[in-house]
């Protein structure tokens, strides 16, 4: 049995491109700038859900152990919305390029992916 009782679970990019990711969730997902530390650190957080949050750390600082500062890779970020068709076609006509097209899946999951500037993927998705 685990005995870790989670309070919060906060994902952060590593990343050298700082304002164009915290820009890309900003348009994304409609995130706002909760706090900052100018120069290595940015947390964003949905403005009708502060819970639902997402931190950017420059790569090269010492907040990361130095054999870890690499850029992030091969992460998917999942995001439930509540109606994914108006999600993707509100996607498409702000100009964001699909890296997975909308499709239902086998698994009872309608969605799609797209990049983030680093490459990482955000897989926008709803339950059918």
């Amino acid at each position: 049995m685990n005995d870790i009782a989670v309070a919060r679970l906060l994902p952060n990019i590593c990343t050298d491109k700082m304002e164009e990711t915290r820009d890309f969730y900003a348009r994304l997902l409609g995130f706002v700038v909760g706090f900052e530390h100018p120069g290595w650190y940015i947390q964003m957080a949905s403005p009708a859900n502060p819970q639902l949050q997402i931190g950017i750390v420059r790569r090269g600082h010492e907040f990361t152990p130095a054999a870890f500062q690499q850029a992030a890779q091969g992460v998917i970020i999942s995001v439930q919305v509540g109606d994914i068709d108006a999600t993707y076609a509100s996607v498409l006509e702000r100009g964001f390029r699909i890296a997975h097209a909308l499709r239902d899946e086998s698994f009872g999951m309608r969605r799609f992916m797209v990049a983030d500037p680093n490459g990482l993927l955000v897989n926008l998705f709803a339950f059918r």
